[in-house]
């Protein structure tokens, strides 16, 4: 290995330690820490010329309003996030995916933070509002009760934040592509995966930083962002050829689950071979019994190895479970079978294949 585990698990503390950050003050924010409207006659001068109040070549600044201060928070945080131009769909998505594999990697691993604690204290905002972080909030309302709320971010202070952010973050993923070489093996997909999970989130970061700061634009990551990094993930893939071969009791049934274990491989890159023959073969085997209680039921068993070229099981999945209908004992059964395929595509087998890849990276 090219890389020395604690290198990485260093490294993997300053990430998780950023997106428990970002978590944490999203939080705040839901919680309503933002501050209580303040009442008066007069109105702040934000509310009137937010420019002279926050010049935009210190300020990203904007005003929302409405009749109650949530609503008047939500048009102000939306406007604020249409100035970033965040995709907060993608950034929660892919904020998601990161935590599950950091979660996954770091199961048997004691993770410290003593080396972050720098970043920790710099961090000193209140809020975070669609991945944004470093948001100040001022609240105000008028006599006839409309509540106007005034969300802004320092330009110097944020853009150093994610500067600091960013450099570590491509600190781990020139690490992870450094490793990973492209022989054809799971570690190495298993590194670029990481890695394009890190870059993802990496990528938003950079699109609010250059919001912030336009001269960053000509400071991006060398690695090419998520979009390159995917690149390799699809080569590294295509190196290894997975065998799926299923046994179950209906000709139909194998056919459907062959096809089901072969989507899932081949969405992640994958090359697949349905007649078992590959430099890795995944074995199936699927059984059904059909129970009669207080309602018809199906019980599935569901058993599933994944070899190497020498035969020898290197991942290894078992799932059981029933599905039930009212009256009608070949619904129970075709509820039961519709299990399986989703287990594979989107399921349990799913996510306990994708925990085996991020233990590659301990």
């Amino acid at each position: 290995m090219n890389i020395k585990i604690n290198k990485i698990s260093k490294l993997r503390a300053i990430i998780l330690l950023n997106f428990l950050l970002i978590t944490s003050f999203l939080v705040l924010f839901s919680c309503g820490n933002a501050p209580a409207a303040v009442s008066s006659v007069t109105a702040p001068n934000w509310v009137t010329s937010i420019e002279s109040a926050y010049p935009a070549s210190e300020w990203v600044a904007v005003v929302g309003q409405g009749n109650n201060q949530p609503v008047a928070e939500s048009n102000a945080m939306n406007a604020l996030a249409r100035v970033f131009r965040t995709d907060v769909a993608s950034l929660t998505q892919s904020s998601q995916q990161f935590s599950q594999i950091i979660s996954s990697s770091a199961n048997n691993r004691s993770i410290s933070f003593d080396e972050s604690q720098n970043f920790s204290q710099d961090v000193n905002v209140s809020t975070n509002v669609h991945g944004l972080i470093g948001v100040q909030i001022d609240v105000y309302r008028s006599p006839d009760n409309t509540v106007f709320v005034c969300a802004r971010m320092n330009r110097r202070e944020s853009a150093a934040r994610y500067s600091g952010m960013i450099r570590e973050n491509t600190a781990i993923i020139n690490s992870l592509l450094t490793s990973a070489v492209p022989n054809g093996t799971f570690d190495a997909y298993a590194r670029l995966s990481f890695a394009h999970a890190i870059a993802k989130v990496t990528d938003n970061f950079q699109n609010i930083l250059e919001v912030l700061d336009p001269s960053a634009a000509g400071r991006r990551p060398g690695y090419g962002g998520a979009d390159a990094i995917r690149t390799r993930m699809v080569e590294c893939a295509s190196l290894i050829t997975i065998g799926v071969a299923v046994n179950t009791e209906r000709p139909a049934d194998t056919t459907l689950f062959t096809r089901a274990a072969g989507s899932f491989f081949r969405d992640l890159g994958f090359r697949i071979n349905e007649q078992g023959q590959g430099n890795y073969v995944l074995r199936v085997n699927v059984r059904f019994e059909e129970l009669t209680q207080s309602v018809i039921s199906c019980r599935f068993f569901l058993d599933a190895v994944l070899e190497n070229e020498r035969g020898t099981a290197i991942f290894s999945f078992t799932e059981d479970d029933r599905r039930a209908h009212p009256n009608n004992a070949s619904e129970a059964r075709r509820l039961a079978v519709q299990a399986v395929e989703n287990s594979f595509k989107e399921d349990k087998f799913a996510g306990e294949f994708d925990s085996w890849l991020n233990s590659f990276i301990n």
